[in-house]
């Protein structure tokens, strides 16, 4: 009898009350803390290590919280600096080579479908950048290539059932909820949250016509990547009531700043890759036409609308009008000259680091009118030579050549085919939810992709990726159980 009174106590908190808490505590002491923005990151990093060394699952949600702040943070050693990123998924290795001993590790039955074309990618990479730029370039950009294998291979394998997979999204949701509301304090100036930045002074830094604001990331570009893919799978999991009862207006409140935040950092991209992640959701829920040809067509889309310059309208992101016609120009002056060394270089491309240095010889190829706005508007200064391409799709085709840009096209579509996959075979309503958001996500992703070089400013693909296999690693399993019980029955 007593062991059933304590087994009925009612708890001081339940887990709604616990997240709103988590988020609050998360804000407080980025704002109000003893120690800065920065150091507070690498001591929360630090303390989901340490109860990583119990279960992996906390050191990947290290992984996520560190790359959804501290993106490109460097640690000294007494070796050369290594990136936060690489150093956390070493440990990870360790800590799951340690938990390989008592248990099994797991990717999941479909690991292979992406694995294979990642290997691929990260094979003719290096080739690429062996034949164009030495080998001193070729190994620091396999660094970055292995960063995301790692991924791909660590987070399914610390995932063992939906509850480890839950934990790993809930620090996700706190971190980018408690970041959004530090994004709008930073927007209207409360507390002093305008000097609270991760980069000391990045408010302060002059921008014509913005103030764009960063939340917990390094600058807005990334706390836009990370929300406008966030935003969806909230959406999936609420409409497949992957939630528990009563925590629906938990899920509404974090959407709308989400929303409101995203905005505030006037990513014109983010805001588009938003509406059309919204749309490829309704459009996995409620018909049955492939996935596959719902992102070739929305993708495709995208490509129309680049090319027509329909993005460059105002209201899409509250920029000045001269900041976003200077964004669309240079962007279709990159692309022009992008797509005719890629065409000129269609083996190996012109390795990794060379479209800086190659891209002014082919101003011949761009249209004279974009060069002599440019070249009038503002003093002679080109985007040839200065910027990168502006589009993942095409860096990849220009840097390492077709091989290449079909891995990775095959690799995007084998992580879709995952998640849509996993939706229609789980039977756990939060694994269906996850599974379709993240698909609708991985559109927003294709979209923001198509408009700047995303890959080597933050690791969101390969997370998603991850995703994929951890997600149809439980649905799967989850499915082949049911069919035992059947068999059995």
């Amino acid at each position: 009898m007593e062991m059933e009174a304590v087994a009925q106590r009612p708890k001081l908190l339940n887990r709604t009350q616990g997240i709103v808490l988590a988020i609050l505590a998360v804000v407080a002491i980025w704002s109000f803390g003893p120690v800065s923005p920065l150091t507070a990151v690498l001591l929360a990093v630090s303390v989901l290590l340490l109860l990583g060394l119990r279960k992996p699952v906390w050191a990947m949600a290290a992984f996520l919280v560190s790359q959804l702040t501290a993106t490109s943070y460097m640690v000294n050693t007494f070796f050369p600096a290594i990136s936060l990123r690489l150093l956390l998924l070493i440990l990870i290795g360790f800590i799951l080579w340690r938990y390989s001993a008592e248990k099994k590790i797991e990717l999941g039955p479909t690991a292979r479908r992406v694995l294979i074309p990642a290997v691929i990618l990260i094979v003719v990479s290096v080739i690429a950048n062996i034949a164009n730029t030495g080998f001193d370039y070729a190994f620091r950009d396999f660094r970055n290539m292995l960063v995301g294998l790692l991924i791909i291979i660590f987070l399914p394998a610390v995932i063992r059932n939906s509850k480890d997979l839950k934990i790993l999204c809930g620090v996700a949701f706190i971190a980018l909820v408690g970041s959004a509301i530090i994004g709008l304090l930073q927007h209207y100036q409360f507390f002093g949250m305008g000097q609270n930045t991760l980069i000391s002074g990045f408010l302060e830094l002059p921008v014509e016509g913005e103030t764009r604001v960063p939340g917990m990331a390094e600058t807005e570009l990334e706390l836009a990547y990370a929300l406008s893919v966030a935003f969806p799978v909230l959406l999936g999991v609420y409409l497949a009531k992957g939630m528990k009862a009563g925590t629906g207006w938990l899920l509404g409140v974090s959407a709308v700043l989400m929303v409101l935040a995203l905005y505030f950092t006037y990513t014109r991209s983010a805001l588009f890759g938003l509406i059309l992640g919204i749309v490829a959701l309704a459009l996995f829920f409620k018909t049955r036409i492939r996935g596959e040809i719902i992102l070739a067509i929305l993708l495709l889309g995208v490509g129309l609308i680049a090319a027509t310059g329909m993005l460059g309208n105002e209201y899409l992101g509250g920029r000045s009008a001269s900041v976003q016609e200077e964004s669309s120009v240079s962007r279709q002056i990159l692309w022009q000259s992008g797509t005719s060394i890629a065409i000129e270089n269609p083996v190996l491309g012109i390795g990794g680091d060379r479209y800086l240095e190659v891209s002014p010889e082919y101003a011949s190829d761009v249209d004279p009118s974009l060069l002599a706005w440019e070249e009038e508007t503002y003093w002679g200064y080109s985007s040839l030579g200065s910027e990168q391409p502006h589009n993942d799709f095409l860096m990849m085709w220009i840097c390492y050549g077709t091989l290449a840009l079909v891995a990775y096209l095959w690799l995007y579509v084998a992580v879709l085919r995952n998640l849509l996959d996993s939706y229609r075979a789980s039977t756990t309503r939060f694994i269906k939810g996850l599974s379709i958001g993240l698909a609708a996500g991985l559109v927003v992703y294709g979209v923001n992709a198509f408009y700047h070089n995303l890959m080597i400013t933050m690791p969101l693909f390969w997370i998603l990726a991850g995703f994929s296999l951890a997600t149809a690693k439980l649905a799967l399993k989850s499915r082949g159980h049911n069919r035992r019980e059947a068999n059995q029955s």
